[in-house]
């Protein structure tokens, strides 16, 4: 977890760079009151070279921030993490030479509180793990029951990013014909959270394992709900913005054969 590798320093200095927890107040909307905030700057030479902000509450938010070596050997990478209540957002930053940032939540649309940082391949470069929720908002889903699909992100040293692993999307297909044939299609359904969220785990699954058309007849035959057409149109929608999908898909995730 990123959490793990957070200073309680206000600075750091690593290879000519200064990282400093910064405070202000800003004026919240909802609750029209000026709000304490924090954020972080990344400083080289006299000069900015990145900030670190955004998100904000009414109750303000937490900004930290610490050094670690996500790459293997000596060098080391700034972690920053800002966050509020069920939401935040993460950033890596290469402090090997232009401080360039290899890692930004946001980019994905991924706004979790934390980050999972492991080794899943045991190459000695730490991948980062989050999970996509841009499929809650469907239907009478609550939180508990939305299913969300994990995405590992991968150091991609040409590219200079951590970009979504493909290959492990293929762990989702696991075991997925014995789960969909658990779900009856001709057992009467009702118009619950956990009725849709059956079914949309399961396709969902299908989808970001490379087997859309599947998820797609699957969802056909074990959706039996006077909103199915609606129900569809969402989930079609939220796939085609979602970046992770756009990424891995391209022109299918535009609505392309």
């Amino acid at each position: 977890m990123f959490s793990n590798l957070f200073s309680a320093a206000d600075s750091i200095s690593y290879n000519g760079y200064e990282v400093v927890r910064l405070h202000k107040t800003i004026f919240d909307n909802a609750s029209r009151m000026n709000i304490p905030v924090s954020y972080a700057e990344l400083r080289s030479g006299g000069r900015t070279v990145a900030t670190f902000e955004g998100v904000y509450s009414g109750a303000g938010n937490e900004t930290n921030f610490g050094l670690t070596s996500l790459f293997g050997g000596g060098a080391k990478q700034l972690v920053v993490s800002q966050r509020i209540p069920r939401n935040g957002r993460h950033w890596v930053v290469d402090l090997s030479s232009d401080g360039a940032t290899v890692f930004d939540s946001r980019e994905w649309d991924l706004s979790q509180e934390d980050v999972c940082v492991h080794d899943f391949d045991d190459d000695g470069v730490a991948e980062l793990s989050l999970m996509i929720g841009r499929f809650c908002g469907i239907g009478a889903m609550s939180t508990v029951e939305c299913p969300m699909i994990g995405v590992v992100f991968k150091y991609d040293p040409v590219a200079r990013k951590y970009l979504p692993e493909v290959l492990a999307f293929a762990r989702l297909l696991n075991g997925i014909e014995e789960d969909a044939a658990r779900i009856d299609p001709s057992e009467p359904g009702e118009a619950t959270g956990s009725y849709l969220a059956e079914r949309l785990d399961i396709f969902l699954r299908y989808a970001y394992g490379g087997r859309e058309d599947e998820g797609w007849m699957f969802f056909d035959r074990s959706y039996d709900l006077p909103d199915k057409q609606e129900i569809e149109q969402k989930i079609r929608a939220a796939l085609q913005r979602e970046p992770v999908y756009r990424f891995v898909y391209g022109q299918k995730a535009r609505g392309g054969n």
